[in-house]
């Protein structure tokens, strides 16, 4: 430090590291770093940094079984270390434990500190919880005969898709859009567990239920046992003209194959359809014994939209995300949002269909690297602590609020900025890694006295 008059004069270096080389040809975890890693680990044991960073290690050289050990360990001595979080819902994901990686993601969600990477985790949660339920309907069928012994609960319902008859095949997305509305006004009163679509949809696909174009009570009884629901909302439309229609639908005792009530049976004209899906779900609260209370009746009978078309394109994109034709979902979804902007749960799928495209595991890790939490994950790659140097936290900080291509800062003052030295930096020596040489910057600081 230095005076100048009544000024005094600080000047601040700081090496600003960008590294140029690609991410594919940075350095892969190898055995050297790795024991490196396990003796800093043997040496502190009950340090979060220590665990998380072998953990990581680990999960990048594809032992996924032993990286969930020390990330767990990591967890729970310090549950807000997002990265933690981060890499024990990857790795668990890896081996299929999707309970645990919905758990670990969700803790990310809480306490990760990189808004590009929780919007991808959103991505993440909803492709995760299909796999978990097409891996729960494989295994149901797997143990059938056990699972058909245990009675389910009366007050658990699942509705099947819709079987649609008609001569205009562009009402066929009908028989997905009509069962998601059918769950979403069931489960409004809290009265009942009505069971997930995605749950449904995946014993559907497993047992070709509906391929035909019509599903009998014995197959329906089938998929309500192996969901697990007690009872079971069965529902059809049939239109020749494509023009009028026919709605009906049938509650089934998914343990002795009976009809439960009187069922819902209406024939108006097609532009009546969210009327008529109204009285079918208010006839299945009344078979199924439910009262409900004017609040409630009101909640129930609130539409979502009142234009066809919107909801056609809804029950498209739909159909799509069932498929994983997420381009072409979205593509729905915003067509539905177009035709009417206050259709909220098109704006909501549009969105999710967008982070689901966004949250594949290597652009979470890309994302991940290049933000202010990338300094935890470094470790794992170069041995090295698991802090950052000053110049690359502000560059990765910089990077989380406007995140660039290459995420480097430039920092000057009337200064021009040196050329990198052509020889590898004192760190990369001190690491044994083969980095290029940073780039450097100065940074003057005048601080006035008063």
């Amino acid at each position: 430090m230095r005076s100048i008059g009544r000024t005094a004069k600080f000047i601040l270096v700081l090496a600003l590291a960008v590294w140029a080389r690609p991410v594919a040809a940075q350095q892969k975890p190898n055995d050297k770093i790795q024991a490196k890693l396990a003796e800093k680990l043997a040496a502190n044991p009950g340090s979060g940094p220590a665990n998380r960073d072998l953990g990581v290690w680990y999960y990048k050289a594809g032992r996924f079984a032993e990286a969930r050990v020390p990330l767990e360990q990591a967890r729970k001595i310090d549950p807000k270390d997002g990265v933690s979080a981060l890499y024990a819902g990857l790795a668990a994901e890896q081996q299929k434990d999707f309970a645990a990686a919905k758990d670990a993601y969700d803790a990310y969600l809480a306490v990760g500190k990189t808004n590009s990477v929780r919007n991808q985790i959103r991505g993440r949660l909803v492709l995760v919880t299909k796999e978990e339920a097409k891996a729960s309907a494989k295994d149901a069928i797997a143990n059938e005969a056990r699972i058909a012994q245990v009675p389910g609960s009366a007050t658990t319902v699942a509705v099947l898709p819709f079987t649609i008859n008609s001569s205009d095949p562009s009402l066929q997305p009908l028989q997905v859009g009509l069962a998601d509305l059918v769950i979403s006004d069931l489960a409004k009163p809290k009265k009942l567990t009505v069971v997930e679509r995605d749950k449904i949809q995946a014993i559907a696909d497993e047992i070709a239920l509906g391929k035909s174009g019509s599903v009998d009570n014995a197959t329906a009884v089938r998929a309500g046992k192996l969901i697990q629901a007690g009872r079971l909302v069965k529902g059809s439309v049939l239109s020749t003209d494509g023009k009028n229609i026919t709605m009906s639908s049938s509650t089934i005792n998914t343990q002795n194959s009976a009809i439960v009530g009187n069922g819902s049976t209406q024939t108006t004209d097609l532009n009546q359809l969210f009327s008529d899906e109204k009285k079918l779900v208010f006839d299945t609260f009344n078979d199924l014994g439910i009262t409900l209370t004017p609040a409630e009746r009101q909640d129930v009978d609130r539409r979502p939209t009142s234009s066809l078309a919107a909801f056609l394109s809804y029950s498209r994109g739909l159909m799509a995300e069932d498929a994983g034709r997420l381009d072409e979902a979205a593509r729905f979804f915003d067509a539905a949002r177009a035709q009417d902007p206050g259709f909220g749960a098109a704006l909501q799928r549009a969105q999710s269909a967008a982070a689901q495209q966004s949250g594949t595991t290597t652009k979470i890790e890309s994302s991940i690297r290049s933000s202010s939490e990338g300094a935890s994950t470094n470790a794992a790659v170069t041995g090295s602590t698991g802090s950052a140097p000053l110049g690359n936290t502000l560059n990765n900080v910089i990077g989380d609020v406007n995140p660039t291509t290459t995420n480097t800062v430039a920092t000057s003052n009337n200064t021009t900025a040196a050329a990198p030295p052509a020889t590898r930096p004192a760190a990369a020596e001190a690491t044994g890694t083969d980095q290029p040489a940073p780039r450097t910057g100065e940074v003057t600081i005048v601080i006035r006295k008063p």
